[in-house]
């Protein structure tokens, strides 16, 4: 009877000291959302007079100099700037809304979404490429009467990719189709 209540306790403590592991782990690869962007306070900090929004999308802020003279700017680095870590990156939520660029605390692990397998694990044909962007990924299911086209959710290729739902999904170059990463 005592060799089983050692074995037990042993047990249990053995378990205790692998969650206190554990989790402490997990917590800090949850992506953590650290919120907006002060792109004007960014763009001084760097020597310019301002930041400007020159057009509709999210690539249409500039920082500004006192003669007028634009300047690219980056989320990314403005994220790491705001938030004072390397650990920050942006996440443009719709590109064709300027505002809805936000910063997000990830971990170094970047995984690319697998759309093959997401969308043939879904009942699809195969995924496909209709355009040049990011937005334009696609499932495809083949059949006599012709392709049909079905829309795809990052955040789900994302859980579906690194089989967890703390992930982030993020482009880097709106314009480049392969840069989603999922970050998490």
């Amino acid at each position: 009877m005592r060799s089983i209540s050692k074995f037990l306790l042993a047990l249990l403590v053995g378990l205790t000291g692998v969650l206190a592991a554990v989790s402490p782990a997990q917590a800090a690869s949850t992506p953590e959302s650290l919120g907006g962007l002060d792109l004007g306070a960014y763009c001084r900090s760097i020597g310019y007079s301002d930041a400007t929004l020159t057009g509709s999308t999210a690539y249409d802020w500039h920082c500004v100099s006192g003669d007028g003279a634009l300047a690219d700017l980056t989320f990314e680095a403005a994220c790491q700037w705001a938030y004072s870590t390397s650990e920050a990156v942006d996440r443009i939520g719709d590109f064709t809304d300027p505002t809805s660029a936000g910063c997000w605390r990830v971990t170094a692990t970047v995984v690319t979404p697998d759309f093959e397998n997401y969308c043939t694990s879904t009942g699809h044909s195969a995924s496909i490429l209709v355009g040049t962007t990011v937005y334009d990924w696609q499932c495809v299911s083949y059949s006599r009467a012709g392709p049909t086209y079905y829309a795809i959710s990052l955040p789900t290729v994302c859980a579906y990719t690194t089989g967890t739902t703390a992930t982030i999904d993020r482009f880097v170059n709106y314009y480049d189709a392969t840069t989603w990463q999922c970050r998490v």
